[in-house]
């Protein structure tokens, strides 16, 4: 709700959408408060289609190879300056083709994910609850005005 004086832009639906979105992106920020949005991305791509080559989540994001391979390897085992890196993906060589390297959601990122999908979940049924008590609201102011 905008201060008194002040009017949204944004339908209801449209803030509940931001709050849901919001509180899914927390458990990347806890992990790591620093974490890029593209890097959320790239793991997100991971987790849709896990097992891809880096070209594929390069085109599926948008972006140049060489940039997923940077976001891979930092979302991996060690990052692209050889420090610990944030082992949220695993990449596998191909067993039939040595030069690609396939990239896979590692047991945190797996837990991470979870939590991502949970806190999504409430985002969208808090955003319901209050679609259904606005609604109720509606209907009772309705029902006063039929009633006078």
């Amino acid at each position: 709700m905008p201060p008194v004086g002040y009017k949204t832009l944004l339908s209801d639906e449209t803030v509940q959408a931001a709050k849901a979105l919001r509180l899914a992106l927390e458990p990347f920020v806890k992990e790591n408060p620093t974490i890029p949005v593209s890097y959320i991305i790239s793991f997100l791509a991971v987790a849709e289609k896990e097992g891809m080559p880096v070209s594929t989540y390069a085109n599926e994001v948008g972006i140049v190879k060489a940039v997923m391979t940077r976001h891979l390897l930092d979302l991996g085992e060690r990052d692209r300056r050889g420090n610990e890196g944030m082992k949220l993906v695993e990449r596998k060589q191909d067993r039939q083709d040595l030069r690609i390297i396939r990239t896979f959601i590692s047991e945190k990122g797996a837990a991470l994910m979870s939590k991502v999908r949970h806190a999504w979940e409430n985002g969208v049924r808090m955003a319901s609850v209050n679609d259904v008590n606005c609604m109720g609201q509606q209907l009772s102011w309705r029902a006063e005005k039929l009633n006078d």
